[in-house]
């Protein structure tokens, strides 16, 4: 039985979520805002942007009773307050101390979330504010202890103090009315609903398995067509057919659609990392963001973030040079990173440029020779963007100073592994002394794709269609053979040839050049391999399926799909199938 108590409880626990949501949006746009204000301190409208965002949190968390958030964010807002009133000057200092506040705020923030009801102790962020407020140099931040805003683990009662908070009782009260006749009455206009990840998990899933459905559909009706040409009640179920065809594909579209998310939710994070490192090394550092709408299944925005973070720490670290270096160069002393996005048909295409130094490719390929990777004659015949690779080995670096931030040669092994997980591929192009492009190219989502259906030796296959280049009949190709192994010339390019079955059964035969009619040159970035086939099958939307956790872990298999006449076949795992080749050719 549902009680009144009971009632207002998940009331009470609505407007908190609804706090916590509208929070966050507000936390994610003071990174950025922060980061603009201190580039364009005379920008009174963004000031006033800043100072609406910190105030709404202050008085919607005073009517909830987040005592501690308030108190923090009243104390920011003063400061605020007196910056657009220009009784204050936007400085470095003055922003690093807001931005460390905002990151208090942050945690504190997460504490109500998590419902942890120990306080933290803000005594030393207070004092540094209200120095700051009071015209005197604020001290040193205090040392991190384990009752800082890192831990949040004991607890301190700190009241509400600094000027302006008479000044704020009646906006106050007013929040306080608003929020309560907020989960009472819902405005007629409101557009938006918040839907629970995991329904929109199962919606997918479940449109997964309609599209297969529609598949067998079709196949079977075609089937049926052949057999009763003429038939007045067949050609009406395939008009109901095609009409199921059509709704199931818009359907699949819209769900799609939902999942969708901008890149510039990842992107936000950037600009204040930028910041942070740029002021940590002493360098200038512009960070220049374009394509932030460009939208991304949720899985994927979820998996891009620290892979992302560690191309343009690098970036910054070790591939901008410090500004007298720049200025001897003839560069601005202020170094240029762009973070760019664009969609690319099934595929988006996301790019990390630097002005900077560029990677030495002599360097890189006396390393990699010294780490037996190859050798002299092999680093020698290979192009430069072929020797960049190297850089995504394990371990791999040619820093000569090691920082905290870069050199260590962990981070872009790092940065393959993920991106290779997500289906996706990454590639380097760089100048010496010029800069630098690490392009990254990932699919729009994770869970239907269109897939290539080949038939070898009697087993049947799917290839990505996003990672074939082209097919060529095997009678029109110049086949020859490299350390005893077959290759064919496409062109200008000498592509390596596998037989699909063997490679797939680690079988060695499957560099034995065998007669069938068809090659699939397929890519994985600058990587190419030409498939011998027997024959092509056609094209099909195909839904991912896992093959659990016994077989999930077979290389060269990504997943498995139910065709249209019932039957399970193998999609194949570009990666998986690139290092087979690998390893089996020697």
């Amino acid at each position: 039985m549902t009680t009144d108590t009971d009632f207002e409880m998940d009331e009470m626990q609505e407007i908190i979520d609804d706090f916590l949501i509208e929070a966050d949006e507000l936390i994610n746009s003071l990174d950025n805002n922060f980061v603009k204000l201190e580039e364009n301190p005379g920008d009174l409208d963004l000031l006033n942007e800043i100072f609406r965002a910190v105030h709404t949190i202050k008085g919607t968390s005073s009517f909830l009773g987040f005592e501690q958030v308030t108190t923090l964010s009243h104390r920011m807002e003063d400061i605020l307050n007196k910056l657009r009133k220009s009784e204050m000057s936007v400085t470095a200092d003055t922003m690093d101390l807001l931005l460390e506040g905002l990151d208090i705020l942050k945690v504190l923030l997460e504490n109500v979330r998590n419902k942890v009801t120990e306080e933290i102790d803000l005594t030393d962020i207070l004092g540094r504010l209200q120095a700051t407020l009071d015209g005197a140099t604020p001290p040193p931040a205090a040392e991190p202890s384990k009752n800082t805003a890192e831990d949040a683990s004991t607890s301190s009662d700190v009241s509400a103090s600094g000027s302006g908070s008479s000044a704020t009782t009646a906006a106050d009260n007013n929040n306080k009315a608003n929020i309560k006749a907020k989960n009472v009455q819902r405005s007629s206009s409101e557009q938006t609903i918040r839907v629970d990840v995991d329904r929109l998990d199962n919606l997918l899933n479940m449109t997964g398995e309609l599209v297969l459905s529609r598949n067998s559909l079709m196949q079977t009706v075609a089937k049926m067509s052949a057999d009763h040409e003429g038939d007045h009640e067949m050609e009406g179920l395939n008009q109901a057919a095609k009409a199921v065809n059509f709704i199931t594909t818009e359907l699949q579209m819209a769900v799609m659609k939902m999942r969708m998310q901008p890149v510039g939710k990842v992107f936000s994070r950037f600009p204040r990392q930028v910041r942070d490192l740029a002021r940590d090394a002493n360098k200038q550092i512009e960070l220049i963001i374009s394509g932030e709408s460009t939208e991304l299944d949720k899985s994927v925005i979820e998996e891009i973030g620290d892979p992302l973070m560690h191309i343009i720490r690098n970036s910054c670290d070790h591939g901008l040079e410090m500004p007298e270096e720049r200025v001897k160069k003839g560069k601005p002393a202020k170094g240029t990173v762009r973070l760019s996005a664009i969609q690319e048909g099934s595929n988006i295409l996301i790019k990390v440029e630097d002005d900077g130094r560029g990677f030495d490719v002599e360097a890189i390929r006396a390393k990699a020779v010294e780490r037996g990777l190859v050798t002299q004659e092999e680093v020698e015949r290979m192009s430069d963007r072929e020797v960049y690779n190297f850089i995504f080995e394990a371990g791999f670096s040619t820093a000569k100073k090691i920082t905290d931030v870069s050199g260590r040669g962990v981070g872009m092994d790092v940065v393959r592994t993920n991106i290779q997980k997500l289906n996706g591929i990454v590639e380097l192009d760089s100048t010496k002394d010029v800069g630098s492009t690490i392009t990254i190219k990932l699919p729009l989502t994770l869970a239907i794709i269109q897939g290539l259906l080949v038939e070898s030796d009697n087993d049947i296959f799917i290839l990505p269609l996003s990672s074939v280049y082209e097919t060529v009949k095997t009678a029109n190709s110049e086949i020859h053979y490299v350390n005893q192994r077959p290759v064919f010339r496409l062109r200008d390019e000498i592509i390596p040839l596998i037989n699909l079955s063997l490679i797939i059964n680690e079988d060695s035969r499957g560099f034995e050049l065998c007669e069938k009619p068809y090659i699939v040159v397929v890519g994985l970035a600058e990587r190419k391999l030409g498939i011998v086939i027997d024959r092509f099958l056609g094209q099909e939307e195909v839904v991912i399926k896992s093959l659990g956790n016994y077989l999930g872990s077979t290389t060269g298999i990504a997943g498995a799909t139910i065709l249209g006449d019932g039957r399970i076949r193998l999609i194949v795992d570009l990666i998986g199938l690139f290092n087979l080749a690998r390893k089996l050719g020697g």
